[in-house]
C-alpha cells in the first residue's frame, strides 16, 4: 500500500459527567510516531478490512472500529450502538498519510482506573473539561491537531454527557477536507467556505473560514453568514 493512499479511520470521543463538568478523555501519541506524534488525541485509528468486509455501510463498520480503537487504545469498552457521529475530517492532499475519518461522541465509564494504555502508540492520558484543554493549548502546553481542537470547541458548549449526545445526535454533521497554504510564515487550514479554498490565496477578498496557527496558538476564523457552510465550533 502507498504511503498517501487515503485510509479510513474512527475515532471515539469519550465523555463523562464530573464535579467540575463534563470530561472528555484525551491520550497522548508516542512522540516518535510518524503520524501527529506527541499530539493529545481521541482514542481512535484505522478501520480493518474485515471490518468492512462484514459490515451493513461504512458507517457500521466505523463504529465498530471506533468500538475497537476505543478498547485497545484505553480498555474502556464502548457500545456501538451508542456512538453519536458528528463530524468527519479528511486529511489534506499531500501529506504523507491520509485518513478519512469519522467522529463518533460516547458516553464513557467514569473512573480513571478503568483506562489502560500501552505505553508504546499510546504514553499517557487525561480526563479534561474542553474548556481547560482549550486553555492549555492556548498556552502552547497541550498539542493539539485542528480535529480535536475544533472538537474541543464545539463540545464545551455542553454541560452534561447526556446534553452533548441529544444535541450532537440533532445537529447536521459536518464533513472537511482542509487545504493547506503560508500566510506571512503561518500555517493556514483552509476550509470549504473560504475565500482562498481552492486558489490557495489567503489575501483573497471573500469569505474566511480558517484556522490560523501562529505563536499566540490557534484561532478559528468564520467570517460568519458569507460563509456557505456553519462554523464548526457551534451547536
Amino acid at each position: 500500500m502507498s504511503e498517501n493512499k487515503l485510509r479510513l479511520a474512527a475515532t471515539a470521543v469519550l465523555l463523562r459527567d464530573t464535579d467540575q463538568g463534563l470530561e472528555t478523555l484525551l491520550l497522548r501519541r508516542n512522540a516518535k510516531l510518524a503520524f501527529a506524534g506527541g499530539a493529545w488525541v481521541f482514542p481512535g485509528g484505522a478501520i480493518d478490512q474485515p471490518e468492512l468486509e462484514i459490515a451493513s455501510s461504512e458507517m457500521q463498520a466505523a463504529r465498530n472500529a471506533a468500538v475497537r480503537e476505543a478498547q485497545e487504545e484505553c480498555g474502556l469498552l464502548v457500545d456501538a450502538d451508542n456512538l453519536v457521529h458528528f463530524c468527519n475530517w479528511t486529511t489534506p492532499e499531500g501529506e504523507s498519510r491520509r485518513f478519512a475519518t469519522w467522529f463518533f461522541v460516547a458516553k464513557a465509564q467514569q473512573r480513571s482506573a478503568d483506562v489502560v494504555i500501552d505505553q508504546g502508540e499510546i504514553h499517557e492520558f487525561q480526563w479534561i473539561t474542553p474548556q481547560c484543554a482549550l486553555d492549555l493549548h492556548g498556552r502552547g502546553e497541550l498539542n493539539l491537531m485542528p480535529p480535536t481542537f475544533l472538537s474541543m470547541r464545539l463540545i464545551q458548549h455542553y454541560r452534561t454527557v447526556a446534553e452533548a449526545l441529544q444535541k450532537l445526535a440533532l445537529r447536521e454533521p459536518y464533513e472537511v477536507t482542509p487545504r493547506l497554504c503560508m500566510d506571512q510564515g503561518r500555517m493556514l487550514c483552509l476550509y470549504p467556505g473560504d475565500a482562498a479554498y481552492e486558489s490557495l490565496d489567503p489575501e483573497q477578498d471573500g469569505p474566511r473560514h480558517r484556522t490560523l496557527f501562529s505563536s499566540n496558538g490557534t484561532d478559528y476564523i468564520h467570517s460568519g453568514e458569507d460563509v456557505a457552510v456553519p462554523p464548526m465550533d457551534r451547536p
